[in-house]
């Protein structure tokens, strides 16, 4: 199983520093891609955890020069609320810079008032996405026309391409029915996000009856309590499926889902100071990930 961190572009210490000292840090740890979160413009009655926040691509980019090896993802990109021919650009651009190292993480999103905020209309946002994804894959591939629903480009050049053209990783991120059916269909990857193992097992059964044979990568996208050393998590109840614990612990949660046919974790470690993420980066890398 592969491990991808998220970085911290978003919560209290979201800022340059921490992003390319985490992705920095991340890469030489053993960890397979670094991700960043996506949102715009939060309602003022939402201000966790999202309020705060670096923006996605402006953060990826930061990952993406502080680092040579690792993944570059999103996590997840809200596709219809941006100007998908800007969106392509800006995504082929962190690609080149990065040598071809982009995994666009993309869904339709669930907050409707970001959606009013910028002017995107959420009551079409699937059909939207889906148009935005065959726009973004026909300029990647150095198409100059396409005609859509409600985008039309004849005649332009876009230039640079990214290195893998309308082959450019995409994972749909969302639990529902409709997203995995996005992912079989259309996609390289299932990305959702916060389910148990057996919920996972679910979706991942279904995933495979419509892929028809297609490779189609089955990630997750969890938040990790990780606890110090000596300390345990049992006893500990709480709301939702958050693994928790010292790192023996974690090790039999994440094999769980493993079990369940995960591929791809992408973590978030819980912190409230870059010195508690910093020593949660270097106990996950020492005690977990040796045991995948």
């Amino acid at each position: 199983m592969k491990f991808g961190l998220l970085l911290p572009n978003f919560g209290a210490i979201a800022g340059g520093e921490t992003i390319a000292a985490s992705a920095r840090l991340a890469e030489a740890l053993g960890f397979d891609s670094v991700w960043t979160t996506d949102h715009v413009l939060m309602p003022a009655d939402m201000p966790e955890p999202y309020g705060n926040l670096i923006e996605s691509l402006v953060a990826l980019t930061i990952a993406a020069t502080a680092t040579e090896r690792v993944q570059l993802g999103t996590s997840i990109i809200v596709m219809p609320q941006r100007e998908p021919v800007l969106l392509a650009k800006q995504l082929a651009g962190i690609d080149v810079v990065s040598g071809g190292r982009l995994i666009l993480g993309a869904g339709v999103g669930w907050l409707e008032q970001e959606f009013n905020y910028l002017g995107a209309d959420y009551a079409k946002r699937g059909a939207r996405f889906d148009e935005w994804l065959a726009l973004m894959r026909a300029l990647w591939n150095g198409d100059g026309a396409f005609t859509g629903e409600s985008k039309a480009i004849d005649d332009a050049l876009f230039a640079p391409q990214p290195p893998r053209g309308r082959g450019t990783p995409v994972w749909i991120g969302g639990n529902s029915s409709l997203a995995i059916r996005r992912a079989a269909e259309i996609a390289d990857g299932w990305h959702p996000v916060g389910l148990t193992p057996a919920e996972l097992g679910d979706g991942l059964a279904e995933l495979r009856g419509l892929a028809n044979g297609r490779a189609v990568t089955a990630s997750l996208r969890t938040n990790i309590e990780l606890l110090a050393r000596g300390e345990s998590a049992q006893g500990y109840s709480a709301p939702g499926h958050v693994p928790r614990g010292n790192a023996g612990e974690v090790v039999a949660e994440l094999k769980a889902y493993q079990d369940a046919g995960l591929e791809y974790a992408v973590i978030w470690l819980f912190h409230e100071s870059w010195d508690e993420l910093e020593a949660k980066i270097n106990l996950f890398a020492e005690e977990v990930l040796p045991q995948f």
